[in-house]
């Protein structure tokens, strides 16, 4: 027996009316699931025959759900939500909604059908079917209250996509610990394993599941009056946090200047370099679209790195940064091309060699598979010395091609990575003596020229090159140092070319 008559509804209906429950949660515990009965509860209760068409619902808290779906709070809701859209200036043409209820409205909700059984003399069958057909709160209050704030806020409730802009609402109630305590109080003195259990968060919703599965109706009965549980105030609104998930823009970068980290470089807190790559590039970018902009919230993403003293000239490093919680998102492609003559104007030690784009989820795998599948393309200034500008094997070296070589990890950062040796290809070489305009910025006191060679090298992502070019006491074999028999150093060191498809 678990088919329930309208007869039955209407008593069951009539009893929770009684004991103070809204309208709309009098439909939940008979298990109404269709938005129209929410949108207009006294209209629907009315047709069916539930109540009087004159009858007006109370003004007082929900026993069951202390007012989350009553009026009173639904304006205050939507009143907070506008007000916090319009001061954090979100244009997300869309919206998903999240809500946050106390954790006593489960407990409320076991009570009052341990009663119904009780007091209205329904079969425990048909209570059982009851429960199952129960809508939580937040479905209830969802299925009327999304397009309110629709029409309030002016936006779209996108929940296929879903929509990257989430508004969350947390409400709480004053009384939710102490009800719950009681049960705890009450219950945990004949179940040692429950008082272990909630010994950790003894206000935690998994430690009430535990509880609420423990319980029987009858202890319910024998533990509340539901005198105990009516609220003499409504949820509060406790917050509204808005956030857009994050956006990606990206392009490539030059660097000119051998003085400049690519992050913010720091050491035992204190900051070793003025600015940063980063700096330069993101946080106008992040001030730009009004995203979160410090230190922390920043993420920069590069295909590869350069050395404090490294330049990157030419085609430049593919970048993207990530942008944490966008106010703005309707990003434009002239907004983009204004953002990066913005960027250039301002600094002359980096610069955007390509028009910046917005990203997909693809765009930044492929930047991440390029950090290990690309070649990348190296000038170096080298110098020998003691060779009185005489070095025929330098020659020898253009007709090198791919050549494996073993490193162990550099001395210069034994320090922030593993040691493990790895293997890298060299494709190949091509060397020329160094000319004189290439040694005037030189601060050196060779007295000839002829000891400095220019080398362009295109290697395996990942090669450490200044190694490569000395040998770092013997890590790197074979070194170019090895091929010319002599002792080389580098002087100066560029990236030419990343050889990766982007932005």
């Amino acid at each position: 027996m678990n088919t329930i008559s309208m007869e039955e509804e209407k008593k069951i209906f009539n009893f929770l009316k009684s004991q103070g429950c809204c309208l709309r949660c009098c439909l939940r515990f008979i298990g109404y699931r269709m938005s129209d009965c929410y949108s207009n509860p006294l209209e629907f209760a009315a047709r069916m025959n539930y109540i009087d068409d004159k009858d007006d619902s109370s003004k007082t808290p929900c026993i069951a759900c202390l007012g989350i779906l009553q009026d009173k709070t639904q304006e205050n809701v939507i009143t907070k939500v506008v007000e916090e859209v319009k001061k954090k200036d979100y244009d997300c043409a869309t919206f998903i909604c999240a809500l946050t209820v106390p954790v006593s409205i489960k407990l409320r909700e076991h009570i009052l059908y341990a009663y119904v059984s009780k007091e209205t003399g329904t079969h425990e069958s048909i209570t059982s079917a009851l429960r199952t057909k129960l809508q939580n709160v937040k479905d209830t209050w969802k299925s009327f209250m999304i397009s309110k704030l629709e029409q309030a806020m002016e936006k779209h409730a996108d929940l296929s996509t879903p929509s990257p802009f989430l508004i969350e609402i947390f409400l709480s109630y004053g009384d939710d610990e102490i009800i719950f305590q009681e049960l705890i109080n009450k219950h945990k003195g004949s179940n040692k394993q429950t008082k272990r259990k909630c010994n950790d968060n003894i206000f935690s919703r998994k430690n009430l599941e535990t509880l609420l599965s423990e319980i029987t109706d009858e202890q319910f009965i024998d533990y509340f009056k539901i005198s105990q549980i009516i609220s003499k105030t409504f949820v509060h609104v406790n917050d509204v946090l808005c956030s857009h998930s994050s956006i990606f823009i990206g392009g490539r970068y030059n660097k000119f200047s051998r003085e400049l980290s690519q992050t913010p470089w720091f050491i035992n807190g204190e900051k070793k370099v003025e600015t940063s790559v980063q700096d330069l590039l993101c946080n106008s970018i992040a001030e730009t679209v009004k995203a979160e902009c410090t230190f922390y919230s920043i993420k920069f993403l590069s295909s590869g790195r350069e050395d404090v003293d490294v330049r990157n000239v030419y085609s430049g490093r593919p970048f993207a940064v990530e942008l944490l919680n966008p106010r703005m998102t309707n990003i434009t492609s002239d907004l983009l091309t204004h953002l990066a003559a913005s960027i250039n104007q301002s600094t002359k030690q980096v610069q955007i060699t390509s028009g910046l784009k917005v990203l997909s989820r693809l765009d930044l795998k492929k930047l991440k598979e390029g950090e290990n599948a690309k070649t990348k393309f190296y000038r170096a200034l080298c110098v020998c010395e003691g060779v009185n500008g005489s070095l025929p094997q330098l020659e020898n070296l253009n007709k090198l091609k791919n050549i494996k070589i073993v490193q162990r990890t550099p001395v210069r950062v034994l320090h922030r990575r593993p040691l493990s040796p790895r293997t890298r290809v060299i494709y190949e070489m091509r060397a020329r003596w160094a000319k004189p305009h290439e040694l005037k910025k030189l601060h050196t006191a060779a007295e000839s020229v002829d000891v400095f060679f220019v080398l362009d090298v295109k290697t395996q992502a990942g090669t450490y090159v200044k190694e490569f070019v000395h040998g770092d006491f013997g890590r790197t074999k074979p070194s170019l140092s090895d091929f010319l028999n002599v002792d080389v150093d580098i002087i100066a060191l560029d990236v030419t070319g990343i050889n990766l498809k982007w932005p």
